[in-house]
C-alpha cells in the first residue's frame, strides 16, 4: 500500500519530543538511496557527523520550542547545511530554495472541492490568482490572501498549503495572489499590484462567486505588511472596504534594534534580524519610501480600520513589532484581536501540517474571518 504524505507526516512526527539530533537528520536523509560499498558508507556516515555538528548549535535555542516544531525545524536545517545565510544569497537563490521546500510548507494540505486559477491585470503586467472553493454556495464570503517572504520570495505554489488550510478552517473561500517581488519591483510595485488585485476582487470577483460585500484578507510577515496597507490605503481612499484583516507576524516598522530582534534575531528562529534588514532594503532602497506609511505601516494612523486579528510568534524577531501594532491600533480606537503563538517561531503557518498547535490557532483565525463576514447581527 502506497503511504500517503499524511501518513508520512505522522508517523515523522510521532515522538518528536524525545527525538535526539542525530536521528532527526537521519529521518531527513534516509529518502535517499542506499550507499552499495563501504566507501559510500563511510561517506554517508561522514556527512551525518558533520549535520549533527551542525544542528547542534541550535539545540539549546531549540529546546523551549513546540516538540513538533523542533522536529521540522532539524529536518529544514539539515537540508539547507552548508549554504550561506539568506542575506547573503541573490533572489534567484532564495526563490529556489523557497520552491525546494513546498514539501514543508505544504505538508497536510486539505483536498478541497474546486480550485481554480486565473491571470489578472495589475500595475506590473500581468498576475496569477487562484481560488481555493471549500463547497460554499456562491456568492461566498471570501478572504484574500498575501504571501510572505520578505517582499523578495513567495507565491501561490508555495502557499498552496495555507491556502487551502485557511479555506477549509474558515469555511470562506479564498482568492491567492502573486505581486511582483523586490528587489527588481521595489516600493510602491508590490503593494500597487496586491491593492490593484483586492479592488479587482471587490469589483471583478463576482466571476469566481465572491461575494464584494463579504470580503476580507489574511497575509503573513511581507503579506501582513502589505494587507494592513491595503486596509489603509482603502479606508484613505474611501473606496469600498473590506470587512477585516488577519495579520500574522508581520513587519511593520524599520526598528531592528527591538527586544525581540535581540532576542530572536540571530538566524535559529528561521528568521534574523539580518535577513529582516536585507529584505528591507531591498524592497524599500529609497529612503523617502521608508517615511511612506504604505510602505511602515508603524507610522499611519491606526483608527476607523476594518477590525484586525493580529498573530504573534513567542520566539520571532518580529514580535515586538505585532505587540506595538496591537497597543497602537486599540489605543485608536480600532476593534482588534491579539493572539501570542506560544513556541512558535516566524513562518509557523507555513508548517501548520507538522504542528498540531497550530490548528486550534488557524481555526481561530476562521472564526475571526466568519465573524468580520457575518451578514446581520
Amino acid at each position: 500500500m502506497t503511504t500517503s504524505r499524511r501518513e508520512l507526516i505522522q508517523a515523522l512526527g510521532v515522538g518528536a519530543a524525545a527525538l535526539p539530533i542525530a536521528d532527526a537528520t537521519l529521518s531527513a536523509q534516509s529518502a535517499g538511496p542506499m550507499p552499495t560499498d563501504a566507501s559510500a558508507s563511510g561517506d554517508r556516515t561522514a556527512n551525518q557527523s558533520e549535520t549533527e555538528k551542525f544542528l547542534a548549535q541550535f539545540e539549546a535555542a531549540w529546546r523551549p520550542l513546540d516538540p513538533q516544531l523542533r522536529f521540522v525545524l532539524r529536518l529544514i536545517y539539515a537540508r539547507l547545511q552548508g549554504l550561506p545565510p539568506p542575506a547573503q544569497l541573490s533572489p534567484t537563490e532564495l526563490r529556489r530554495i523557497n520552491t525546494s521546500l513546498s514539501f514543508y510548507l505544504n505538508a497536510g494540505a486539505p483536498p478541497l472541492p474546486h480550485v481554480e486559477e486565473r491571470t489578472i491585470s495589475v500595475p506590473s503586467g500581468r498576475t496569477r490568482v487562484r481560488l481555493y472553493d471549500p463547497g460554499i454556495t456562491a456568492p461566498a464570503a471570501t478572504v484574500v490572501l498575501l504571501h510572505g517572504g520578505g517582499w523578495v520570495f513567495g507565491s501561490l505554489d508555495t502557499y498552496d498549503g495555507f491556502a487551502r488550510q485557511i479555506a477549509q478552517r474558515s469555511g470562506l473561500r479564498c482568492l491567492s495572489l502573486e505581486y511582483a517581488l523586490a528587489p527588481e519591483h521595489p516600493f510602491p510595485a508590490p503593494f500597487d499590484d496586491c491593492i490593484a488585485a483586492v479592488r479587482w476582487a471587490l469589483s471583478e470577483g463576482s466571476s469566481l462567486g465572491i461575494d464584494p460585500q463579504r470580503v476580507a484578507i489574511i497575509g503573513d510577515s511581507a503579506g501582513a505588511n502589505l494587507a494592513l496597507a491595503v486596509c489603509i490605503a482603502l479606508r484613505d481612499g474611501g473606496t469600498p472596504s473590506i470587512r477585516g484583516a488577519a495579520l500574522l507576524y508581520g513587519a511593520y516598522s524599520l526598528d531592528f534594534d527591538t527586544s525581540s530582534q535581540q532576542a530572536y534575531g540571530s538566524g535559529a528562529y528561521f528568521l534574523g534580524t539580518a535577513d529582516i534588514i536585507r529584505y528591507a532594503s531591498d524592497y524599500l532602497p529609497d529612503q523617502a519610501a521608508r517615511k511612506n506609511p504604505l510602505a511602515v505601516p508603524m507610522l499611519a494612523n491606526l483608527a476607523s480600520l476594518p477590525p484586525l486579528y493580529v498573530a504573534a510568534c513567542e520566539f520571532d524577531p518580529l514580535f515586538d513589532d505585532s505587540q506595538r501594532l496591537a497597543k497602537r491600533a486599540k489605543s485608536a480606537g480600532t476593534d482588534l484581536e491579539f493572539h501570542l503563538w506560544k513556541g512558535m517561531v516566524h513562518g509557523a503557518v507555513s508548517l501548520m501540517g507538522w504542528i498540531d498547535a497550530m490548528g486550534p490557532e488557524v481555526d481561530r483565525i476562521g472564526e475571526f474571518l466568519r465573524r468580520v463576514t457575518r451578514i446581520g447581527p
